[in-house]
């Protein structure tokens, strides 16, 4: 029998907030353990931006929505999981626009 619980949590959109914001913490992350001297606009525009090197390091920062993705499958929150491959395939989306397309 399912918990009241784990159907609140079994949504789409609580997996599409999760695999967005995922990979928006693991850039803040890195940000606040290798140049937290800096501010976070001059991390972006000096080191992401200036080297550019922003589509890469958000590419590598969606690999976290790979955990999200089996805490989701390993909990049996399939909804939640489809909600975080959907928000891959939008940062994958983009990913490519900015690679290859622009």
């Amino acid at each position: 029998m399912d918990s009241p619980i784990k159907n609140k949590f079994d949504s789409g959109w609580i997996g599409f907030s999760a695999g967005l914001s995922a990979p928006a913490i693991t850039l803040y992350i890195f940000y606040l353990v290798k140049y937290s001297h800096l501010s976070f606009q001059k991390f972006y525009m000096d080191v992401l931006f200036a080297n550019n090197i922003v589509t890469s390091s958000i590419s590598l920062c969606v690999i976290t929505n790979l955990l999200v993705f089996f805490i989701f499958i390993w909990t049996n929150r399939n909804l939640a999981a489809r909600g975080v491959l959907f928000s891959t395939f939008i940062y994958a989306g983009y990913v490519v626009y900015q690679k290859y397309i622009r």
